[in-house]
């Protein structure tokens, strides 16, 4: 017969050992808990990274409002290195491989529309798709002749720069006026004055100091509806350039060159300048590809790793500040956003 306190013992030794596989039990399913909740925030925050990343890559279309056609082979269809970055942009081979490559690469990024200096003789291969422009070697004649048949939807590029004609010389009058009078936009290229150095080789006329956007005040008070946009935004004349959008809320910028011509970290800082200074709604996209087809893409990719944008600032760069610009139709933007 077991005595009361053996039965006692008895039940605490049990007891014991039941504690000791709670313990046991307790440990592992705390070990499997402490492993599985240290492993899931750092894929959460992995995932989550990722999914910023990706939100902020704008996947919508594209306005290109500075392009060049050609009537014969520019800069001597030669590559060109850029002495800035060292990067080698390769020549398209001819006038036609080079409106081929160009709609080729349009058509790869989602580029709906660009406007086209000389684009007249782009135009019947993608009608949809090319702005007209013409500049300023035309006459006025030439230029109202050319609206009045459907040819002509913006004056550009002009640059008479090239010349060291400043906006203000008095030959330019007649041009601005044209563009009011026809209610069309008008492109205009103040600075950077052609390759690094080119004053010494290629452009002996233009001179840096010419370049400042503020000469443009008076223009714009003797014309306040003109539609203009200052194309490769006046670099390098950031706070000139701020002051005239500042003043005259009409005004416009367009991004063109310099988005593949200046190291990546000075574009972002200049494109930066004019985002935070609140003029985001007045930014345009643009290449200025003239012979070589990659700056396209460089042009889109400067402006996409731009950390400092979140996708809605890309979306009014690449599309919609130039579409208002444009005045295109609500059908139109529709069509080009695929609704």
């Amino acid at each position: 017969m077991v005595k009361n306190s053996e039965i006692y013992m008895l039940d605490l030794n049990n007891f014991n050992i039941k504690l000791k596989n709670m313990n046991t039990r307790s440990m592992i399913f705390g070990f499997l808990v402490l492993i599985t909740t240290s492993c899931w925030p750092q894929d959460h925050k992995v995932s989550t990274v990722n999914e910023e990343k990706k939100s902020t890559t704008y996947l919508g279309p594209i306005i290109d409002m500075h392009c060049h056609a050609f009537d014969k082979i520019f800069f001597g269809g030669q590559d060109y290195t850029n002495p800035l970055t060292g990067k080698i942009y390769k020549a398209s081979s001819s006038i036609d491989s080079l409106r081929i490559e160009t709609l080729a690469k349009y058509n790869e990024h989602n580029v709906v529309k660009a406007m086209v200096s000389q684009g007249d003789l782009w135009y019947n291969y993608a009608p949809d798709k090319i702005i007209i422009g013409n500049n300023h070697h035309n006459s006025v004649e030439e230029l109202r002749e050319k609206f009045n048949c459907g040819m002509l939807k913006v004056i550009g590029e002009i640059a008479p720069n090239y010349d060291g004609i400043v906006p203000t010389d008095e030959s330019l009058v007649k041009y601005f006026d044209l563009a009011v009078e026809l209610d069309i936009p008008i492109g205009y290229h103040l600075y950077p004055g052609g390759p690094p150095g080119g004053a010494y080789f290629a452009y002996p006329k233009t001179r840096a100091f010419q370049g400042k956007p503020l000469q443009f005040e008076e223009i714009l008070f003797e014309r306040p509806n003109l539609k203009i946009y200052i194309m490769h935004a006046a670099w390098p004349y950031l706070e000139d350039m701020k002051a005239l959008m500042y003043a005259h809320p009409q005004v416009y910028v367009g991004l063109g060159a310099i988005a593949w011509v200046l190291p990546k970290k000075e574009f972002h800082n200049y494109l930066k300048g004019l985002v935070d200074s609140g003029f985001g709604n007045r930014i345009m996209f643009g290449t200025d590809q003239m012979m070589w087809v990659d700056t396209i893409s460089d042009s889109i990719e400067a402006v996409q790793t731009a950390d400092f944008l979140d996708v809605d600032q890309k979306a009014n760069i690449f599309y919609n500040n130039a579409a208002r610009f444009l005045e295109l139709s609500e059908e139109e933007i529709k069509k080009n956003k695929g609704n």
